[in-house]
This record gives C-alpha cells, sequence and structure tokens, in this order.
C-alpha cells in the first residue's frame, strides 16, 4: 500500500499535479491540458485506426473489384527466351525478366510486345497476362497483401495526423500560458525591485 501512495506521490510530481507551493496556477493548467490531451489521444486513437481502417479498406478493396472488372486475363505465347534482370535507376531495385510475347486480345486483335516472366522461362512457353479490352498490358488487380498495405498505411498516417493536431494544439496553449506567466513575473518584479534595491542601498 505505501509502495502505491508513493508512486502516486511520484506521478502526481512528474505529471505537475502535487501540491508543491511553488507552481503557479498556469503550471497546473498546462498540467491538467497535457494529461486531458493524453487522454483524447488514448480514446481517439483507437477510434480513427477503426473508422479509417474500415474505410480504407473498403475503398480499396472497392477499386480493385472495378479494376478486376475492367480487365482481363489472357494467355500469352513468348516468342523469344527471357531477358535477365536489370536495375531500375529510379527505385535501385531489380526490374522483373521480360520476353517478347504474342497474345489475342479480348476483341480478337492479335497483340505483340514485352511482359513480365520468370527468369529461365523459355520460348514458346505459356504465361498469363492481365490486359485492357484493347489487348494493352495492365498490372494485375491489387491483391490482399495491397490493400492491407494500404490500410495500414492510411491508419498509421491518421494516427500521425491526430497526434500532430494534439500537439499543436499543446504548443499553442503552452505559449499562451507562457505569456500570461511572463507577464506575471514582469508584473511581480515591479512590485518587488523598488523594495529590492532599497534593501541594496
Amino acid at each position: 500500500m505505501r509502495g502505491h501512495t508513493q508512486w502516486t506521490v511520484w506521478l502526481r510530481r512528474r505529471v505537475g499535479l502535487d501540491s508543491n507551493p511553488l507552481r503557479r496556477a498556469s503550471d497546473r493548467a498546462e498540467a491538467w491540458i497535457r494529461l486531458s490531451l493524453a487522454v483524447i489521444f488514448l480514446i481517439a486513437a483507437p477510434l480513427a485506426a477503426i473508422s479509417v481502417g474500415n474505410w480504407s479498406r473498403a475503398s480499396a478493396a472497392s477499386a480493385a473489384r472495378a479494376q478486376a472488372a475492367a480487365e482481363y486475363q489472357v494467355r500469352a505465347v513468348l516468342l523469344s527466351g527471357t531477358r535477365p534482370a536489370t536495375a531500375d535507376p529510379a527505385t535501385d531495385s531489380l526490374r522483373p525478366a521480360r520476353a517478347r510475347a504474342r497474345w489475342t486480345a479480348p476483341d480478337g486483335r492479335v497483340r505483340t510486345g514485352e511482359v513480365p516472366v520468370a527468369a529461365g522461362t523459355r520460348a514458346g512457353s505459356a504465361v498469363t497476362v492481365w490486359t485492357d479490352a484493347a489487348g494493352a498490358l495492365t498490372d494485375p488487380p491489387a491483391a490482399q497483401a495491397q490493400i492491407l498495405g494500404r490500410v495500414v498505411s492510411f491508419v498509421v498516417v491518421s494516427l500521425a495526423a491526430l497526434a500532430v493536431l494534439l500537439l499543436t494544439g499543446l504548443w499553442i496553449t503552452r505559449r499562451m500560458l507562457d505569456h500570461r506567466r511572463l507577464a506575471s513575473w514582469q508584473a511581480e518584479w515591479t512590485a518587488v525591485e523598488p523594495q529590492w534595491t532599497r534593501r541594496r542601498g
């Protein structure tokens, strides 16, 4: 019980809510504001994460369904063997191996172009590619892992934005309180300084 009391006293001292006579009313007000903002974050953060997570998941899933509805999986036949993977100077990562291939577009026209393939795939092999209605190559619809990555990104950004908003509010409040403290200190010094000067004389 005594340990619990000591811990409580230590915590109150740390947050600035103890009975220290040197603390001004503005100091206690700032402590209460800090505590209130911390409680607001602890309550609002899970709610924001759930709301943003649900919204971003539904949005990403809807976009993926719309993308899938506008794209087609077609069979492409490789006309040549694969080229080795090359470095992408923009991202400093490896581009997948590619090979020239031929495929039939959904509208019946035969198209040719380079498609991404596994390294070592031989000419004459068949691969599956995604195209639009005109037969132009497109990216496949977003997979569940990609949707999850987007959801996590949105949630992280929303929590960071909430934290920045609350910290900005705390900073503005502290500036206002500091202004009041300086004004109070100036007024007290104006009242005390003549007496102090006479004693020194």
